[in-house]
């Protein structure tokens, strides 16, 4: 009996044994153990995407038809023309800019329109009547409509400051801002183009290859390099991005060692799209930009039959401040023939 016993007691224990086994290998029950475990498992997610910006692709499926732009007090008079304080919105976010709208009577079909985008300026220190003042009046007394957004965070402009250079959003607020201005009643909607200067070109040269709503791009010193040129070739002549510890290098690696992430992100893998003139605009001597990533731009455009002109200065600075003259009046007179 004690052998027959011990038989049975070690089949119980076995079989106890196995029972405990499968029990360990099935889902808890327990809810903050699941919650715990699902939220670890999002976090993870996050932190694979909460630096992937919007492709090229992506923009260009969107849609940025948000609303109008709704005009909310006037300023004192220009030379000829008058200005404004009006709003669009983008994502949600009410976005503040200056509106210009020459004193002459309406054509039958609208004056041609110029969506003016400012270059760097820390968010907090921009001022929408005084940043870009005298820029902008170039344009506004030579007969256009003119519209200079305050890019989100910038201003009285809702939203979080962005990066120019591996963020979307400031190119998303330009193209709400595109199809705002379009439906303003003093618009011919087929004459509208665009002119930025540094982060300003940076923007409009992304929008160009998303949009074909523009019929022509003026850009003065313009950071319109590929992220190749940027990161790697000439970054060590752009102050902002000279020694930096960037997050999506960090995460994804360089540009030349991982081309399929940064290609669908980057403008100059999409230059076929640009359907209008670019006018480029760049000193020679510029130390916050150099002047290279306008000549590479004029490369591609060039290689990809498209219309651009560069326009180089010997010795100048990053305003074109010593040929301002000359440039503003090469500015003007491309939109005046492509517009």
């Amino acid at each position: 009996m004690n052998k027959t016993l011990k038989i049975v007691m070690g089949l119980i224990i076995v079989v106890v044994l196995i029972i405990v086994f499968i029990l360990l290998q099935r889902p808890s029950k327990n809810p903050e153990k699941q919650i715990s475990s699902t939220s670890e498992t999002a976090k993870q997610a996050d932190t694979r995407t909460a630096y992937a910006p919007l492709t090229i692709p992506d923009l260009r499926a969107n849609n940025y038809e948000e609303g109008n732009l709704t005009i909310e007090r006037q300023l004192s008079n220009g030379s000829n023309f008058t200005r404004y304080i009006a709003f669009y919105k983008s994502e949600g976010n009410k976005i503040y800019g200056l509106l210009t709208i020459p004193n002459t009577s309406k054509p039958t079909n609208g004056f041609p329109a110029i969506v003016f985008m400012h270059g760097y300026i820390p968010p907090d220190r921009y001022s929408t009547i005084r940043n870009y003042r005298t820029y902008q009046a170039e344009l506004a007394s030579e007969g256009f409509v003119t519209y200079k957004p305050d890019l989100r965070g910038h201003g009285n402009s809702q939203g979080e400051p962005a990066s120019s250079h591996f963020s979307q959003k400031y190119v998303i607020d330009a193209l709400h801002a595109i199809s705002s201005i379009k439906k303003h009643e003093y618009v011919d909607t087929t004459r509208i183009g665009y002119w930025g200067h540094s982060n300003g070109g940076e923007i409009g040269i992304r929008v160009a290859v998303i949009t074909t709503e523009l019929k022509a791009y003026s850009f003065w010193a313009g950071v319109v390099g590929s992220f190749e040129d940027m990161l790697e070739t000439h970054n060590q002549k752009i102050p902002f991005l000279r020694n930096r510890n960037i997050e999506l290098v960090q995460k994804y690696g360089l540009p030349s060692k991982n081309p399929d992430f940064w290609n669908k992100m980057d403008p100059y893998h999409y230059l076929d799209y640009v359907s209008a003139p670019i006018q480029l605009q760049h000193a020679t001597t510029d130390h916050s930009v150099p002047v290279e990533l306008s000549v590479h731009l004029k490369q591609e455009l060039e290689q990809a039959n498209k219309t651009v002109v560069l326009y180089k200065y010997q010795g100048d600075d990053h305003n074109i401040s010593k040929n301002y003259n000359i440039a503003w009046q090469r500015t003007v007179q491309f939109f005046k023939d492509d517009l």
